[in-house]
C-alpha cells in the first residue's frame, strides 16, 4: 500500500491518500484544494474508490464537492459529526468557507460502532474517539502497523477540545483507546508530523495525564 500525504489549506490539513498496485485509492479528509488533490491523483494515475472522513471540521471537508464532482466515489463520515459538517455552523471565513450544499455529494453515515469496514479491496478496523468532535473516528491498518487518527492524537499534542462538541474528559478516554495498540504502530494525524503510539506514550504530555 502506498502512502501520500497532502498538506492542504490555511491551516495544512493532512489529506491522506492510499492507493494500491492497481491504482485504486482512498481520499482520506479532503480539507481544502481539490484542484492541487486532483492533479495528484491525475499524475500518479489513481481512480478513486472512496472518501472516509475521519471526522467533520471544515478544515477535513470543505473540498469534497469539487473533488467529487472530478472523481465521484461512495463517502462516509460518522453520523454524530455528519449531522452538522456541512451547514453554516462549520465554516471559518475567508478561508474555509461551507461548501454550497448542492455542491455536497451524498455521504453515507458508517462507524457507529467500532469493526471491521471494507472498501473494495482495503480492508481496516475503525474506532470510535470522541472528544475533538462528537463523531471523530481513526482508520487503523494492523497489518501495515497504521493508524490515519485524524485530529485525536498530535505529535506532541491532541486535538483542541473548545469547538461545539468537544469534551476533553472523553478525549482523554479516546488516547487511553489509543494507548493498547502496540508501540510501533505508525500515527498519521490530521495535521502535522507522523509519530508512533510507543512515542506519544513515552513524551506526549496529555498521553501521560490520559494514562495517569
Amino acid at each position: 500500500m502506498q502512502i501520500q500525504i497532502i498538506p492542504t489549506g490555511m491551516i495544512q490539513t493532512n489529506c491522506i491518500i492510499l492507493s494500491n498496485q492497481e491504482k485504486q485509492a482512498l481520499v482520506i479528509d479532503p480539507g481544502a484544494d481539490a484542484g492541487g488533490l486532483q492533479e495528484t491523483l491525475s499524475a500518479n494515475g489513481l481512480t478513486v474508490i472512496g472518501y472516509p472522513f475521519t471526522h467533520g471540521h471544515y478544515d477535513h471537508v470543505c473540498a469534497i464537492g469539487e473533488l467529487h464532482a472530478a472523481c465521484p466515489a461512495p463517502c462516509w463520515m460518522h453520523p454524530l459529526d455528519l449531522s452538522w459538517a456541512f451547514t453554516s455552523r462549520n465554516q471559518n471565513l475567508p478561508w474555509y468557507r461551507q461548501p454550497d450544499p448542492a455542491s455536497v455529494p451524498e455521504i453515507q453515515t458508517a462507524w457507529e460502532k467500532d469493526g471491521t469496514f471494507n472498501i473494495g479491496p482495503f480492508t481496516f478496523e475503525t474506532l470510535f474517539l470522541p472528544g475533538h468532535s462528537p463523531g471523530s473516528v481513526a482508520f487503523h491498518f494492523p497489518e501495515e502497523k497504521l493508524l490515519i487518527g485524524g485530529d485525536v492524537l498530535f505529535k506532541g499534542s491532541v486535538g483542541r477540545t473548545d469547538l461545539p462538541g468537544g469534551n476533553t474528559a472523553v478525549l482523554m478516554n479516546s488516547l487511553r483507546r489509543l494507548a493498547e495498540l502496540p508501540d510501533d504502530t505508525r500515527v498519521i494525524p490530521g495535521h502535522g508530523p507522523a509519530t508512533t503510539i510507543g512515542t506519544e506514550k513515552r513524551s506526549n504530555p496529555y498521553m501521560h495525564q490520559a494514562l495517569c
